[in-house]
């Protein structure tokens, strides 16, 4: 659940942070999953690599949305265009 949760959060771009968050938490989970599964009888291999796939492709996600925005915040030029843009859709709306 973790995994899914993190995946959709991560996807919204706004709840990245909380997505790494869960992640990292499904990675965990789902290691502890994965080594439980090895005891006789306990089933459920399937969904615990689903899970840790997940939170694996959430977390590479987030780090790299991370990555853009800081490259993206590093630089003066594309910061400025964006101030810009946004005076700009400013000065369009009603008074």
């Amino acid at each position: 659940m973790f995994g899914v949760a993190a995946l959709v959060c991560v996807l919204t771009a706004i709840f990245a942070p909380v997505g790494l968050v869960l992640g990292i938490i499904g990675l965990i989970l789902g290691i502890v999953a994965l080594r439980m599964t090895r005891r006789p009888g306990v089933t459920g291999r399937g969904v615990a690599i689903g899970g840790l796939v997940l939170s694996v492709i959430a977390v590479l996600v987030a780090i790299a949305f991370a990555a853009g925005v800081t490259t993206f915040l590093n630089n003066k030029q594309a910061v400025d265009r964006l101030e810009r843009q946004v005076e700009h859709l400013r000065d369009k709306l009603p008074h």
